[in-house]
């Protein structure tokens, strides 16, 4: 039993990395590029299983030559990929993102790199697009597959014989689940670890069986390509960041893949692929996604992606990277008569030496700020410019007792801040500014009656019992409402709207704080690369509010005091105004507080003083 060649494989190859790269360097068009992996792990399942199966079925099972095999596709070409990003990272990586890289690359290369990301941070986060390896996630998923998948498809099929598909089945239903079950509450978890991803290999995997008959119908055939073919680029275009993923909606691509392994042959589609330059980008597919992020990153790190030249320079310095590196790295060492394995345990062990030592060199470095100028650094540090009180006061799991609501200022407190996180700073900011108040925050649940998110499944509650004590304390005369508003879907403003119903009812002052300028960046990171500090600003979601909110709340907009005419700055008094991509950071809380509680003193009927009126007046020092 051979295993046939199929260039319209290695034409769904480039299917599968062309919209990652087009994704990843800053395209909107191929927002759903990311889905790429997804065709990458049905593929590597159907071809894995087929290689074991072969080896199996012809007593030429060997454990040993299939992880030769895999070292020979895999080591060479990451090997290069970590050497280049320990070599060029010190001239591009800021402190945090450099101190980290150490754990990246052990992550890589104990096949564990999926793990490291999860715990690190999601993969839309900000700090995401500054890590040079965070892509080599995908390699941890398919390497953890190639741990197990050789043990357990020859006891399944030594065992079962004639039904091993029945057991993988099995195995692909549960996977399936599991990945729709944790994709809402646990989203990091279910993208990157390989119990949530195992049922896209098994979709290959099932594939390679060959237990479904191939359609007899040429017409039917060209139907299911051309079915394949629309799933996966609809995915493309169609998904996004906030698409709920994986999940139901990663059904879509994979789906679509299954659809091409098993009909394109000797089809239109297939033809297509099967095209001299689809199939040569699938060729370089593998060095193409190793390198391609690298790259990117040190090009946003240096600047270079603020337009679309810079956004094409990437791909195409990324295509003869990888077509180099296809050559003269991945291609030599597949031959055994140029790298018997001898050689190439011994070639793969220096390697391995040399990363390490390299890499340890690296971590005792830490964050090696000496590269940097003292302003520069002040911009970076502005990732602690967060209250003292967050970690003690702010909540993100059960439903908080109403004694752990912190309170700032020596008075009995008459005011009440209730929000999510963007509560916090503002929280500390108006103590600061003599301001006697209780914070009431929870991370990722707005102060909405009824409104929740799955990540929060007891937003409710804690909603509640803040309301309950809020209208139980008569001294509380006004109630500031604070989120992320662009966080949530627009009905959530009905049950915002619910809320300061109830605190007015009981004879609370409402004021509702709008969002917090963004221009969508890390904003201590951007300006310590030296870019622009200035951004255009709107909040569409907000701008609608009067139709959801009650005329008798009052509105205030931090955008009026940080922005002029709808250009804003990350700077404020030359510190960063944010300390990630939408928290303000202390510096800018302590600025928009001193406004704030102007509003405050108003509806408490309490007299401004001149010196007051004279700061509330003065925005020259923005």
């Amino acid at each position: 039993m051979d295993i046939k060649y199929r260039s319209d494989i290695d034409g769904l190859r480039a299917l599968a990395i062309v919209p990652v790269l087009l994704f990843h360097a800053g395209f909107t068009t191929f927002s759903g590029g990311y889905v790429g992996v997804d065709v990458f792990f049905v593929i590597s399942g159907f071809l894995i299983t087929s290689i074991l199966l072969k080896d199996i079925r012809n007593n030429t099972y060997s454990i040993l030559d299939f992880y030769e095999r895999r070292i020979r596709r895999i080591f060479p070409a990451l090997f290069a990929v970590i050497l280049f990003v320990l070599v060029v990272s010190p001239f591009a990586l800021l402190p945090d993102d450099y101190s980290f890289l150490p754990k990246e690359i052990a992550g890589a290369l104990l096949f564990v790199s999926n793990i490291v990301s999860w715990r690190k941070s999601g993969y839309f986060s900000s700090d995401a697009e500054e890590r040079p390896l965070l892509h080599t996630w995908s390699l941890g998923v398919e390497e953890q597959f190639y741990i197990f998948a050789p043990i357990l498809l020859f006891f399944i099929i030594s065992t079962l014989k004639k039904k091993p598909d029945l057991f993988l089945l099995v195995i692909f239903a549960a996977s399936f689940l599991l990945s729709i079950f944790l994709t809402e509450p646990k989203p990091s978890a279910a993208f990157y670890l390989l119990p949530s991803r195992t049922w896209e290999l098994m979709a290959g995997s099932l594939l390679a069986l060959n237990r479904v008959p191939k359609a007899k119908s040429a017409l039917l055939n060209e139907g299911f390509a051309l079915a394949g073919l629309l799933a996966i680029v609809s995915s493309v275009f169609l998904f996004d960041a906030s698409t709920i993923f994986p999940g139901y909606a990663a059904a879509l691509p994979v789906l679509g893949s299954v659809l091409i392994i098993y009909a394109a042959e000797k089809t239109l589609v297939g033809k297509l692929l099967s095209l001299k330059p689809v199939v040569f980008i699938g060729l370089i597919s593998y060095s193409l996604y190793l390198w391609h992020w690298p790259l990117i990153v040190f090009f946003r790190n240096w600047n270079l992606l603020l337009d679309d030249g810079g956004r094409w320079l990437v791909v195409a310095v990324s295509l003869v990277i990888a077509t180099l590196s296809w050559r003269f790295i991945e291609r030599p060492f597949r031959h055994r008569a140029a790298f018997p394995a001898k050689r190439l345990y011994k070639v793969s062990a220096c390697g391995l030496a040399i990363l390490v030592a390299a890499s340890a060199a690296t971590w005792s470095k830490g964050s090696w700020p000496e590269r940097f100028d003292a302003q520069t650094l002040g911009f970076i540090s502005a990732h602690q410019d967060i209250s003292p009180a967050r970690s003690s006061c702010h909540f993100g799991e059960g439903v908080p007792d109403t004694a752990k609501y912190c309170h700032f200022g020596a008075a009995k407190p008459t005011v009440a801040v209730w929000g999510d996180s963007h509560g916090v700073e503002i929280s500390r900011a108006l103590g600061n500014n003599n301001v006697s108040l209780y914070e009431i925050t929870y991370s990722a649940c707005p102060p909405a009656l009824g409104f929740q998110l799955d990540v929060r499944p007891d937003c409710i509650a804690h909603n509640q019992r803040a309301l309950d004590f809020l209208k139980a304390d008569k001294a509380i005369n006004v109630v500031v409402l604070a989120a992320r508003y662009e966080a949530y879907p627009t009905t959530f403003y009905d049950n915002l709207n619910r809320t300061a119903e109830a605190l007015i009812a009981s004879g609370k002052k409402v004021i509702i704080m709008g969002p917090v300028p963004t221009p969508g960046v890390d904003v201590p990171s951007t300006l310590a690369r030296g870019r622009d500090p200035e951004f255009s600003f709107s909040n569409p979601a907000f701008a609608n509010i009067d139709k959801y909110i009650d005329d008798n709340v009052v509105r205030f907009m931090p955008s009026s005091v940080l922005c002029k005419e709808g250009k804003c700055s990350m700077l404020v008094n030359g510190k960063p105004l944010l300390f990630d991509n939408n928290h303000l950071s202390m510096q800018s809380a302590n600025y928009v507080a001193g406004y704030l509680s102007q509003t405050i003193a108003k509806q408490q009927g309490v007299a401004i003083s001149q010196p007051q009126q004279a700061m509330a007046q003065n925005r020259s020092s923005l």
